[in-house]
Formats: structure tokens, C-alpha cells, sequence
């Protein structure tokens, strides 16, 4: 198989085995991008000292690069994460000047020998779960005509189009997940606190996380072993409680009727492999409230960091508007009403080992200019999408987006895989057998 079609671990393996040089690879890499982003729009910008690194790793003695797991491999990385040289620009126009230092995931990423090959586009803020804003629209490559979903929308499609085979996110309501599932790979919102947000405290209060995207669970694995290093909690090991549902966290949503069909067959399969599988239902905790809070003053402290405010977008300012009218208290009170959400979804996974759902309830749709909308539109819209992933960001568990066929529209089918807090590697291991059917 041709280097550029190979996952991320295979092809460090093989190119820290001298099968092509680092450089003449990232030329290649450069010219697919050339190639085939301009019908998708999926990089906001691309970094011009990618090929003076490369020729940096080709000059790295053969026993030094056995230490490198991602050797010579392009990542992506979303617009709202710190990229030394490149600007931050949150899906804006309010910063111009490049970031002085690396965010301490890709800090990680280079480190194990990774070269980041550019940066993707996202909603501004990445406010909602599409990929579109003043500058444009990011395209589905299953349909053009259709959304990736987002926020991280550029990152979805560079792997999904095979510019890349990994790229980074960042998920604070179903923002990987999402783009993961309309474009039809992998993606993870790992536990949290597990993935390092810093320079900053946190993205989005206690909601956000960063994690990456792949078109497999190995190389989901190999990015969550560089970027978050720590014990990924126990694997599988023997028989495990599965527990199903359809219902969302918002009243009235249910799931396209292939989608559903999908999260059946998914627990079918376990079943079949031996699990104790069993359909229910979900006692939600809190309110919608408890989210929008940390979700308001997340986007206000972005709009803080900015050289220039005042070139948000018109949706934007009326976040942030909104966010400033709030009463002293409110963040203390959302964050403990997140405690009392963690607290209810440990109940719950003290009788199963992982949860199947679905990761939207529905089909990519058509792209919409969305930041066009107005207020209460855009959260109506946004609110349907996010009905299955949002409430995971509350409760700080690892959730999986897992490839699982096509739709009889041609479209990507997913199922989400949810596990408890700390259990990231079990996650990835059910969707990994979920894989082999």
C-alpha cells in the first residue's frame, strides 16, 4: 500500500525503517493536500517549516528513531490548539500573531517524532457542531454538497480524505464525535482530565477535552499513549455488561431509523461474542442549563485571549453578550451541578461496563450557513445534534465515534461507545471488535 494510504503506526514504523525519507514523504503529503483540499476546505492553514523538520528526522540516527512511534507523521491539528510559528485563530479573524509556544499536546506529538503539517478550520469558538462561519464552509468528502459536522470539522475531513492519517480536536459537547460520524472514522473524547489542555486550564470549564481522530482504533491508541501517557485504565478481560439506548438527553429526539438499526446490530455482535447485553433507559440528571452555563463563559474566556475582540463574529458577540449578563455564582453552581452528574452516571455504570448509543440521530445533513441564523435558531439546530454526546461531556467519560457501515444514501453509519471515567483503553477495545464484522 502506498505510504500515503497507510495508518499513522504503520507508517512511522516505516518510514523510521528507511522506506522513503521523511522529506520526499511530507512533499507528497503537501501535494495530495494541493490536490484535494480545495474542493474541501479542510485546512485553514498549512505550516511552511514542515519540510525543514522533515529533513531534521531524516538525520536521526536509526537507534534514536525506534524511539520515535510517530516517526515522520503529518498531523493535523485543529485551529483552537497552540501551534508554535502558527496563528491561533479559533475559527476568527480576532488573532494575527503566531503562537510563541507549542500547546502541551503537540508538544507530545513532536516529541514522539510527529510533524504537524497544518492547522484545520472550525466554527469560530467552536460554537456549534458544524464546520462553517465567515470564512466559508468545510465539506463532507463522502458528499461535498453535505456537512462534516464539527466543530472539528478540518480535522474529520484531512483524515477522512487521506491528506493525513491523524489528526487532533477538541470535543466539548460532541465535537469530535460528531465530524468523526458524519465523515465516517474514528474518534475519541477521552476521560476527563486525562489529555492535557495547557497553556490553558481547561477548554470550556469542565465540559472540553482534547483527543484525536484515525481511520483505526490502533492509531487512536498510539495518539492517546503519546498525548496522555498515563494508566488508560483497564482493558477487556472476559465478559462484559453492555448496556443500549436510544434515548437522548433531549425529549423528543430519536434517531434516524438506519442509525438506530445500527447501535442494534453493534450490541447484537457483542452479544454474539459472549456479553451480557441488555436495552434501557437512562435517568438524565440536572438541566440543559448545567451545559449552556459552562458553554457561555467558555466562549467568553476565548474571546478574552483575543488581540482583537471586536472582529468576532456577530453570533459570537451575542454569546458573549449573553454570557456577561450571567450573576456571579452561575459557573460555581453549573460546576456543581457537573458533580451531581458524575455522580448519577457512576450509578449507572456500576451496572454495565460500557453504554452503546447513537452519536447523532441523524444523517449528515446539507451545509447550512449557520452563523447567519439567529441566536435561538442556531441553538434549536444545534441542539438536536448534539442530543447523544453533549451529556458525556457533563459526565467526563471517554466516548468513542465508531465507523459501522454505510447508509443506503451512501452515507457513514456510527455508533457511540461510552465507558466509565478512566476506562479510556476498554472504550477503544470495544470499538476495535466492533470493527471485525
Amino acid at each position: 500500500m502506498d505510504l500515503l494510504d497507510v495508518g499513522a503506526a504503520d507508517l512511522g514504523r516505516r518510514l523510521g525503517g528507511g522506506e522513503s525519507t521523511v522529506e520526499d514523504h511530507i512533499e507528497r503529503v503537501l501535494e495530495r493536500i494541493g490536490r484535494r483540499d480545495p474542493g474541501l476546505n479542510a485546512f485553514s492553514q498549512l505550516n511552511p517549516g514542515a519540510l525543514s523538520r522533515a529533513r531534521e528526522l531524516d538525520a536521526t540516527p536509526a537507534r534514536e528513531r525506534e524511539a520515535l512511534p510517530l516517526f515522520g507523521v503529518p498531523v493535523a491539528v485543529k485551529e483552537e490548539i497552540e501551534v508554535a510559528g502558527l496563528v491561533t485563530t479559533l475559527g476568527g479573524r480576532g488573532n494575527t500573531i503566531p503562537a510563541a509556544v507549542d500547546s502541551e499536546v503537540v508538544a507530545r506529538l513532536r516529541a514522539a517524532g510527529a510533524i504537524i503539517i497544518g492547522k484545520t478550520n472550525m466554527p469560530e469558538f467552536g460554537q456549534v457542531p458544524f464546520t462553517e462561519g465567515e470564512w466559508g464552509a468545510t465539506h463532507n468528502p463522502c458528499d461535498p454538497a453535505r456537512s462534516p459536522g464539527g466543530s472539528s470539522g478540518g480535522s474529520a475531513v484531512a483524515v477522512a480524505s487521506g491528506m493525513v492519517p491523524l489528526a487532533l480536536g477538541g470535543d466539548a459537547g460532541g465535537s469530535i464525535r460528531i465530524p468523526a460520524a458524519w465523515s465516517g472514522v474514528f474518534g475519541i473524547k477521552p476521560s476527563r482530565g486525562r489529555v492535557s489542555t495547557a497553556p490553558h486550564p481547561n477548554l470550556w470549564h469542565k465540559l472540553g477535552t482534547y483527543g484525536p481522530l484515525a481511520r483505526s482504533v490502533e492509531d487512536l491508541r498510539l495518539a492517546m499513549a503519546v498525548t496522555a501517557p498515563e494508566d488508560p485504565g483497564p482493558g477487556l478481560d472476559g465478559a462484559l455488561r453492555v448496556g443500549w439506548s436510544l434515548e437522548s438527553c433531549l425529549p423528543g429526539v430519536k434517531p434516524d431509523p438506519q442509525l438506530a438499526r445500527a447501535v442494534a446490530r453493534a450490541a447484537d455482535r457483542l452479544a454474539e461474542e459472549g456479553h451480557e447485553v441488555t436495552r434501557g433507559s437512562i435517568r438524565w440528571a440536572e438541566t440543559p442549563l448545567t451545559f449552556m452555563v459552562q458553554f457561555h463563559l467558555g466562549v467568553l474566556d476565548e474571546v478574552r485571549r483575543l488581540e482583537r475582540p471586536e472582529r468576532i463574529e456577530k453570533r459570537s458577540k451575542r454569546i458573549a453578550a449573553m454570557a456577561r449578563m450571567l450573576p456571579p455564582g452561575a459557573l460555581r453552581w453549573a460546576e456543581r451541578s457537573t458533580t451531581r452528574v458524575e455522580r448519577a452516571m457512576e450509578r449507572i455504570f456500576r451496572r454495565i461496563d460500557v453504554l452503546l448509543t447513537p452519536v447523532t440521530p441523524m444523517l449528515p445533513p446539507p451545509i447550512q450557513l449557520v452563523h447567519r441564523m439567529g441566536y435561538l435558531a442556531v441553538q434549536r439546530v444545534s441542539a438536536k445534534v448534539v442530543a447523544y454526546t453533549s451529556y458525556w461531556n457533563l459526565a467526563g467519560h471517554p466516548a468513542l465515534s465508531v465507523p459501522v457501515g454505510i447508509s443506503s444514501e451512501g452515507l457513514p453509519l456510527a455508533v457511540q461507545v461510552i465507558g466509565r471515567r478512566g476506562e479510556d483503553d476498554l472504550v477503544l477495545e470495544v470499538g476495535e471488535r466492533l470493527t471485525r464484522y
